[in-house]
């Protein structure tokens, strides 16, 4: 859609919503604005922001950052990063 449907702006570029109303030229691109939302949010650079804009910033990447990375860890990953901690762990005790 080239026009805003509700106030006639023209669009430019490769914009998803109108300027001047905040509505969406089309449904294709609200579902495309969601979906580069979606893909933001997992970026470092995103994450960086949520960190620095929290009032207290260990608590938010103790808590919700790094549970975050854990949680969306492959089960393989998780086994062989536990198996290395604990031989590293029984390598050091047994000294």
């Amino acid at each position: 859609m080239k026009n805003c449907p509700i106030c006639g702006q023209p669009r430019f570029g490769e914009e998803f919503k109108c300027p001047k109303c905040d509505v969406f030229y089309s449904q294709l691109d609200e579902i495309l604005f969601d979906e580069r939302e979606k893909l933001a949010e997992k970026t470092l650079k995103r994450r960086l922001k949520v960190i620095l804009a929290a009032k207290d910033h260990k608590k938010e990447l103790l808590l919700h950052e790094l549970g975050s990375i854990w949680k969306n860890t492959p089960l393989k990953t998780k086994i062989t990063l536990l198996t290395i901690f604990a031989f590293v762990f029984a390598m050091v005790v047994g000294v």
